[in-house]
């Protein structure tokens, strides 16, 4: 049997018709009805995928239309941007592809479909749906994802904030993920307090990786559990929050008994406090639109009755922290907490204004000394400019300023509150809490507004140049940019390639696009703040030199269901850039291995078709940064042919070294001799055959890149496969001290590969492996020297003491393992 679940979203038109926000939950199924209580989510399972990789597509009929400066290039380009939000978080296994315009029915592969339509319900920007097949011991796998869209956005420019996070909101579903209440992602659009230049909160990060954990994951994170109860009874679907003094929190919902635990947070000290879900609207199907988990039976479990939020020990306010360490858990912290009618305050959401543009969150500038804070909230009013009787407002902890004055009416807008806050060179930068206070109730609003050292930056001018090599590069001018500040063209950063501190200019390469093509372009800093904060949706934009027309054609153009194969695909005006470029198929059972770019205009993949795929024509899309190529009808599906001779995508392999590939359908007792293997058409000795496994020797003189491989038998030849010759392996000098936990250790390193399109080595293309907990680079810096590199990273507080042993990883290279003596 097969399950379709609506999971009802989200995104809620007008600023007084919409739910709260809510903690980090999965879509559950306990496996009993009475306690102890264990569950089971709705996941991918990443063994069905290839290269643990869930593809999205968007569909061939787009938007109808769309806001000035806008382009369906541009919306696609925003939606790819926002997919790479999740696929970027390190602590989880799962990946995930644009497979290309098209996709629909006769699809046996998971996947999911981005949909433009009409039948959105009113109230709603965004709806997405799920598919399960029947659960296995450990999990639901999720088998589908649709993604419905409105097709008229001509309100909603895909380049500003609203539209982009309404894609990693409901990416995020898609990729099992409820909805939360910590003004994170996976809140509701009325209470989140994410933002394009920092679209994810801990929580997001946490929700994901506990689905899709990394195997250093659960070693790098501690836990608190305990229980929420009134009187005996256990509260089900209760919220527990921790929150950091300063930084975004997380946050679970109570199993049917009551009881929780909090996974996945950063090491730290943390307060916690205990709410119930926000009363049900008549908009809501369930109170804060939460999908019931359900039981064996599928019947759904009932959520739990309202009571006062407290923090723990069961204070108004918050006394006391609990420190979490890596790896452990902090037990039986438990809430006694008392029934109430209904939570005194609801659906509380922040505004904030930079000159004559709201933000939301509120993005408060320290400098200054002070900042303002609008709020609107069911509970603050009696009347229009009449606070209810009591009504209070405090902070959390001091580090994010203080009340200088507040709560009262906004005389602006009497419905509102407004909030003065005072700011002190103490005051530190980051996400801050409020807590509003009435008829002996509490509702802390997590992250609430932001602290920041600087304004927004903005993008003033924009001046295109040629480089020395001819190459087009352009001058960004603007106010508060630095060398880290990430430039957008549409939804695909552009390569910085020189900061002037004097000046204050940026120089970027802009991605590639199709001849004469107008991008928007957007500046975002590290502090969360992006040119959208102090410009809004009135962008600069940028235009394109007028180039060749886009063609593109693929051969084979056909290939057998169940074929492991290379395609060549070339063609005019690609503009392909190693990298960056990537080709689909519109077809999540054509999936690509891998892809290499030979020149601007010749592309070569590794692509494998599912055994069950059935037999028909697909759309391929090329894309390169902003340039997108769509061919209908250019790639065929046939039946398949279970006896043919067939090669498996190849590991990458270093020139004069040993290694093999897969083979099925090999002759019973073949011989080595018997066999043909070539490299770039030039002979190689196989050496073995042992359990359908081809050994040979990759050839000393073979240069490295990509080199296609062609295996044939007296009798049956082998459709070609790319393998990837790689350069040697990256070297690391010898440590010459200890280090210890916390310690920011720097790597001196040799024979990184450079980023073609940059030309630079990336930062997240390095993973640093010490007593086999895997850590990330946080800094790479050119030496003196040509081709070394200082690599820094944090030494984790999971890594045991003693001698250890340190690798670092570049793509498949990984450089032979050095000694490091840990305190």
């Amino acid at each position: 049997m097969r399950i379709f679940q609506p999971v009802f979203v989200l995104l809620c038109a007008g600023a007084l018709l919409c739910p709260s926000a809510s903690a980090y939950y999965h879509f559950l199924r306990f496996l009993s009805r009475n306690a102890p209580f264990s569950s089971i989510p709705q996941k991918y399972d990443l063994n069905a995928l290839v290269n643990k990789t869930v593809p999205y597509y968007v569909s061939e009929v787009g938007p109808g239309a769309l806001a000035a400066n806008d382009s369906t290039t541009g919306l696609i380009s925003q939606i790819r941007l926002a997919a790479s939000t999740w696929d970027n978080v390190d602590s989880s296994d799962l990946r995930l592809a644009f497979g290309g315009i098209g996709a629909g029915a006769g699809q046996s592969g998971p996947g999911i479909d981005i949909v433009f339509s009409d039948e959105i319900p009113p109230g709603l920007n965004a709806l997405t749906s799920l598919q399960t097949s029947e659960p296995n011991a450990s999990f639901v796998p999720i088998t589908r994802a649709t993604i419905l869209l409105p097709r008229n956005l001509a309100q909603r420019p895909s380049f500003g904030e609203a539209f982009f996070l309404t894609m990693v909101h409901e990416l995020g579903h898609a990729l099992g993920l409820q909805h939360t209440f910590t003004s994170s992602a996976m809140s509701t659009e009325i209470t989140r307090s994410t933002t394009k230049a920092s679209p994810l909160g801990i929580d997001d990060i946490a929700g994901l990786s506990l689905l899709y954990p990394t195997r250093s994951f659960s070693a790098s994170v501690g836990a608190i559990s305990g229980r929420v109860a009134i009187g005996a009874d256990g509260v089900p679907m209760a919220s527990v929050v921790a929150i950091p003094a300063t930084g975004p929190g997380v946050s679970v919902l109570t199993n049917p008994d009551g009881t929780y635990k909090i996974d996945g947070l950063p090491p730290g000290p943390y307060y916690l406090y205990a709410h119930p879900l926000p009363p049900l609207r008549s908009d809501e199907a369930t109170p804060g639109n939460i999908v019931l988990p359900i039981g064996p039976d599928t019947r759904p479990f009932t959520s739990g009755p309202s009571f006062d939020t407290v923090f723990f020990p069961g204070t108004k306010d918050p006394q006391i922290t609990l420190t979490v360490n890596a790896g452990a858990t902090v037990e039986n912290i438990n809430f006694a907490v008392q029934r109430r009618n209904a939570s005194s305050i609801s659906s509380v959401q922040t505004y904030g204004f930079i000159g004559q543009i709201t933000t939301k969150p509120p993005m408060l500038n320290r400098t200054t000394g002070r900042g303002l804070v609008v709020a609107s909230g069911t509970g603050f009013m009696s009347s229009p400019g009449n606070l209810v009787a009591g009504l209070g407002a405090s902070l959390v902890g001091t580090a994010g300023g203080s009340l200088s004055s507040g709560p009262r009416a906004y005389p602006v807008a009497p419905a509102f509150l407004q909030l003065d806050l005072g700011f002190t060179p103490q005051t530190t930068d980051g996400a801050h809490h409020l807590i509003f206070s009435a008829a002996n109730d509490i509702y802390v609003l997590p992250s609430a507004y932001y602290v920041t050292a600087k304004a927004p930056p903005t993008v003033a001018a924009l001046a295109p140049a040629l480089d020395s090599t001819g190459s087009r590069v352009v001058t960004i001018a603007g106010v508060n940019l630095d060398a880290n500040t990430r430039i957008l063209f549409d939804g695909h950063p552009a390569a910085v390639r020189s900061f002037d501190e004097q000046t204050g200019r940026l120089i970027v390469a802009p991605p590639p696009a199709a001849s004469n093509y107008r991008a928007s372009v957007i500046a975002m800093n590290g502090d969360g703040q992006s040119s959208l904060h102090s410009q809004g949706n009135i962008v600069n934009t940028y235009t394109y030199d007028v180039a060749e027309a886009a063609a593109l054609i693929i051969s084979p153009a056909a290939l057998p269901a169940g074929s492991e194969a290379m395609v060549e695909i070339t063609g005019s005006g690609l503009n392909l850039v190693d990298g960056i470029a990537n080709a689909g198929f519109g077809n999540s059972d054509i999936a690509v291995r891998r892809v290499w770019v030979t020149g601007p205009n010749r592309l070569l993949a590794n692509i494998v078709i599912a055994p069950n795929a059935n037999p028909g024509i697909n759309t391929v899309t090329v894309t390169s940064g902003l340039n997108i190529v769509v061919q209908p009808g250019a790639f065929a599906i046939q039946a398949a042919n279970p006896r043919q001779l067939a090669v498996a995508s190849p590991s990458p392999a270093q020139a004069g070294a040993s290694t093999s590939v897969s083979v099925q359908n090999l002759p019973p007792g073949v011989t080595p001799a018997a066999l043909t293997l070539t490299l770039n058409d030039q002979p190689v000795t196989v050496t073995g055959i042992t359990n359908n496994q081809v050994t040979f020797n990759v050839p000393a003189a073979l240069p490295a890149g990509p080199a296609v491989l062609r295996l044939r038998t007296a009798t049956d030849a082998a459709q070609p496969v790319i393998i990837g010759v790689e350069a040697p392996p990256p070297v690391i000098n010898p440590l010459t001290a200890s280090v210890g936990r916390g310690d920011t250790v720097t790597l001196t390193v040799n024979g990184l590969a450079l980023d073609t399109f940059t030309q630079t080595v990336l930062r997240h293309s390095l993973t640093i492996t010490l007593a086999g907990v895997e850590h990330d680079a946080t800094q790479v810096n050119p030496t003196a020297t040509r081709g070394v590199y200082e690599v820094q990273f944090t030494v984790k507080d999971s890594v045991p003491s003693g001698a250890q042993q340190l690798t670092l990883t570049q793509s498949f290279r990984t450089s032979p393992a050095i000694q490091a003596i840990v305190r």
